[in-house]
């Protein structure tokens, strides 16, 4: 799922997400398509289809390299999840933030489906 990538009238979709795809140093054969409803006040995510699961996997390992890019600093990737997968990580996510604010001196992240805390470097 690619999330925050403009959205325009008559866009080429799959131009966008290869041009994505090449900032990380991927060119895999890639088929997308935006998802929901049209609105005007949001930017609809776009699901990728790719050939196999290992270009998902080495392409989700590199997507924290888009920060660091000009062109798409508030694009994100992340993997396609079930209902069931969407509020267990939702769920995750709001405790991170709890512990977050509790645990100023460590950088929490989401590993494997638990909460893992680092030392934060100085």
């Amino acid at each position: 799922m690619v999330f925050g990538l403009c959205e325009e009238e008559n866009e080429e979709i799959n131009s966008k997400v290869s041009e994505v795809m090449e900032s990380l140093g991927e060119k895999p054969r890639v088929e997308a398509c935006r998802i929901g409803k049209k609105s005007p006040s949001t930017t609809r995510p776009v699901k990728v289809s790719f050939s196999s699961s290992s270009i998902v996997q080495q392409i989700l390992k590199k997507s924290s390299k888009l920060s660091g890019s000009e062109k798409f600093r508030r694009v994100f990737l992340a993997p396609d999840r079930t209902a069931e997968e969407r509020a267990q990580h939702k769920q995750l996510v709001l405790e991170l933030k709890r512990r977050a604010e509790v645990e100023k001196d460590k950088k929490l992240i989401i590993r494997g489906g638990k909460i893992c805390s680092l030392e934060r470097q100085k």
